[in-house]
């Protein structure tokens, strides 16, 4: 039976990407020496309308209150503020994908261990991490194909992907094509929707993941912006526009294949993530999907114990807590178990 491996931030930790706690300093840093002046103009804008954000949730909370506040206002004046606000907001998701392209070039050891000699054929891997640093890896090892390998078809082509690779809050290099990349004239919608079923995927990102030739949906021209779920506390799964919400069944599509994966595994191992508070949904699928008797391994660092009970609480029989660290640990001890050393493991007690 499959093995699912839950990934967060600090499964990223160690090839260059930064936890949410830190990104929005980072991040602002990144933007106010862009080459893009559209994106140093919106790291202005942002840090005086809210000032300079070290967690990037708090940011986003912060935006997508204001925004939400000065909704109904008749006042002019309120009207452009959230119309610069929203438009800044998007910002954000072009600035991180931006950054994220440049910090994938960074060694990434970590994955490089769970792709070659972890993760085994029909595992399944949910993760919450926008970079596309892992499939790479993914790809050299030859266990994963983009042409399905996301949970939707990208690839003209039906190959099937022996890791199938589900990204809950989706990724840098997934790009939503407006009216399917038209730059003018008349075109009919039917039916109506402006953004398609699928993100599409731009050369670049192909050419990263290790592909020269591919036929498939990718991007061509026009419209397009990241699609890429902000870690805000209240998060919405679906873009609002003139046709009315799109894209929700999309991202229902992605979590109900996440919720089946989770069902019929037999051990879930959480690594790097901290299941918060403000990830709802997320915490319902872990804790209300699973079999009761499916082993759980929690590799977190100094959240793992915390995590370890929240599963033992709602009813999980076989928990155990990875004792030596983090992800990064986890897969060097892997490496050397493969040798004769065991790895170090506790149950909860």
């Amino acid at each position: 039976m499959p093995t699912v491996y839950v990934l967060g931030a600090g499964a990223s930790r160690d090839a260059g990407y930064p936890l949410a706690s830190e990104m929005g300093g980072a991040l602002f840093e990144y933007m106010l020496k862009s080459e893009n002046a559209r994106i140093r103009a919106s790291a202005e804008f942002l840090i005086d309308t809210f000032g300079e954000k070290g967690n990037f949730e708090d940011l986003i909370t912060e935006i997508e209150s204001q925004i939400e506040k000065l909704k109904d206002s008749k006042i002019p004046e309120d009207r452009i503020q959230r119309s610069r606000i929203a438009n800044r907001r998007g910002d954000l998701g072009m600035a991180l994908q931006e950054w994220f392209r440049q910090t994938r070039m960074l060694p990434a050891p970590s994955y490089t261990i769970f792709a070659e000699h972890i993760v085994q054929p029909g595992d399944v891997v949910l993760t919450f991490n926008y970079d596309d640093s892992l499939e790479r890896q993914l790809r050299q090892s030859g266990k994963w194909d983009i042409s399905r390998g996301y949970g939707f078809p990208l690839g003209m082509e039906d190959i099937q992907s022996e890791v199938l690779v589900l990204k809950l809050h989706g990724s840098v290099n997934w790009l939503v094509s407006v009216f399917g990349g038209a730059t003018g004239g008349t075109f009919l919608v039917n039916p109506p929707s402006s953004m398609g079923n699928h993100p599409v995927i731009h050369l670049a990102d192909l050419e990263f993941l290790g592909y020269q030739t591919f036929a498939g949906r990718t991007y061509q021209s026009g419209g397009a912006f990241p699609c890429l779920i902000l870690p805000g506390r209240s998060k919405r799964f679906y873009y609002d526009t003139s046709f009315g919400r799109e894209f929700g069944p999309f991202w229902g599509h992605l979590w109900s294949q996440a919720a089946v994966a989770l069902k019929a595994a037999n051990k879930i191992v959480v690594c790097g993530y901290s299941l918060p508070a403000a990830d709802q949904r997320a915490r319902d699928l872990l804790f209300g999907r699973p079999r009761r008797d499916a082993e759980i391994k929690i590799i977190s660092g100094n959240q793992s114990e915390r995590i370890a009970t929240e599963f033992s609480d709602a009813g999980f029989k076989d928990v155990l807590v990875f004792k030596n660290g983090y992800f990064a640990d986890w897969c060097q001890a892997n490496q050397l178990s493969s040798d004769g050393e065991q790895e170090a493991e506790s149950p909860l007690p």
